[in-house]
């Protein structure tokens, strides 16, 4: 498969690195530090402007099997992703900031030549709001359309989830699918343990998650609420919060900006001043916040901000990080959950390309669900479908029509089902031919 990616900013950087190898990867920039940048992974690079349609063609555009444009600017990747559709390009992505343009997470927006446009801001506050719905939730996303869930949480000692797997009582349809201890993910045995901080992931029936919720004593969601930045990040965050019935504030620097929020956000308290000005936040009550927000779009500002809130008491902290390299740092510090807008679009661009739109990759790349139909003759199908995993995989969840089934042991696998399983790197050659329809000679 041909990819033409162009920008080598953080995420163009970071596709071509994950996708070298497996993939004939070109990438594009007109900065010659970013193509240095890109020696040593096996792609081609080219120096110049992503939207000179003659360079486009040098590429190989022509060829390409998909085209993902992530440049810095909106308007040329949106021209580059129409131009490759006119040269008969199929799948194309476009990553887009201006709300001028999106005023979703993600759009389809094939009628203009683009497959999939993407804001990554959006994405990010999506996030964000999702994973209020219980404060020891890190991620939630969305299998197959809404019907099923992947869940990330934190384990405290308090949690009715410690102890031996097979002693914790999960709800019905809620699988344990891994666990991120530190460094390390581990695909769970029943002899295993859960540990205080410990991450739990999860895959389980939509339906499921409010008794997961009940059931770890988390009746109520967060409700005072502080964010600090507003710029679009920020600004989403606030819209959607208010719908939720949060005491929300919002701390501005900008006055000219704060105006414009206090006309689009009636139910927001907007403060213009600095978050990091300890006075401020201090007479500002930050230490009694269920939850604070670090959304500028400056990493030193929201990780000092952070760290402020966190010493003042604010009970859990949430910071945007542009530099998806300080993400670890972050979290090693004390926040409590970092997010790139890079990397979600780097997510995003992995789900289009490695077989189907529900991929997800987890964490940086520890693991990954990834998405299969089943068909006729493939070796997947059957009864105890679980016990076919290769080790370091397992069977997450099942959509058969409309309906999810989150498999026991004895779950049979049926043709048309589609199947989502979460595995680690090492293992993805073995699960693929698990799906394959060749039949041995």
């Amino acid at each position: 498969m041909h990819i033409l990616i162009t920008g080598a900013g953080e995420v163009g950087f970071h596709l071509a690195s994950e996708l070298s190898g497996a993939y004939d990867v070109t990438i594009i920039d007109q900065s010659s530090k970013a193509c240095e940048r890109l020696e040593g992974i096996d792609v081609k690079v080219l120096q110049g402007n992503a939207a000179n349609a003659q360079l486009l063609i040098e590429a190989g555009i022509q060829d390409a099997d998909i085209v993902v444009a992530v440049t810095g600017n909106d308007e040329v990747n949106i021209i580059t992703c129409i131009t490759a559709s006119h040269l008969g390009v199929d799948r194309t992505i476009a990553r887009v900031s201006n709300s001028d343009y999106i005023d979703l997470p993600m759009k389809d927006r094939k009628q203009i030549g683009i497959g999939l446009m993407i804001c990554p801001e959006l994405v990010m506050a999506e996030r964000i709001v999702t994973g209020l719905y219980f404060p020891s939730m890190i991620e939630r996303r969305r299998l197959a359309g809404g019907k099923g869930e992947l869940i990330e949480l934190s384990v405290d000692k308090d949690m009715p989830l410690t102890g031996t797997i097979a002693n914790v009582d999960f709800p019905e349809n809620c699988k344990l699918a891994a666990i991120k201890r530190g460094e390390e993910i581990l695909i769970p045995k029943k002899e295993d343990s859960i540990k205080p901080g410990d991450r739990l992931i999860l895959t389980c029936d939509t339906k499921s998650v409010p008794k997961l919720r009940r059931q770890i004593h988390e009746e109520t969601a967060s409700h005072k609420v502080m964010i600090v930045g507003g710029g679009v990040v920020g600004f989403y965050l606030a819209k959607w919060l208010e719908k939720m019935d949060f005491d929300l504030k919002l701390v501005e620097i900008d006055n000219e900006r704060c105006q414009e929020l206090a006309e689009e956000l009636p139910d927001t308290l907007i403060l213009n001043g600095d978050g990091t000005d300890i006075s401020l936040i201090k007479a500002e009550n930050v230490g009694s916040m269920d939850v604070v927000f670090s959304v500028t779009g400056f990493d030193e500002k929201n990780l000092l901000c952070s760290l402020l809130a966190k010493q003042l008491g604010a009970e859990k902290i949430v910071a945007r990080v542009d530099r998806s390299d300080y993400i670890n740092l972050f979290e090693m510090v004390g926040v409590d959950h970092a997010i790139s807008p890079g990397m979600v679009t780097v997510e995003a661009v992995l789900r289009m390309i490695r077989g189907g739109e529900e991929v997800i990759v987890i964490g940086k790349d520890e693991a990954e669900v990834l998405e299969f139909r089943a068909e006729k003759d493939a070796k997947i199908l059957g009864k105890n479908a679980a016990e076919k995993m290769p080790k370091g995989a397992i069977l997450g969840m099942i959509m058969r029509g409309n309906q999810p089934i989150i498999p026991t042991a004895e779950t049979e696998v049926k043709d048309g089902d589609r199947v989502f399983i979460l595995a680690l790197p090492q293992v993805l050659s073995k699960v693929k031919p698990l799906f394959s329809t060749e039949r041995s000679a």
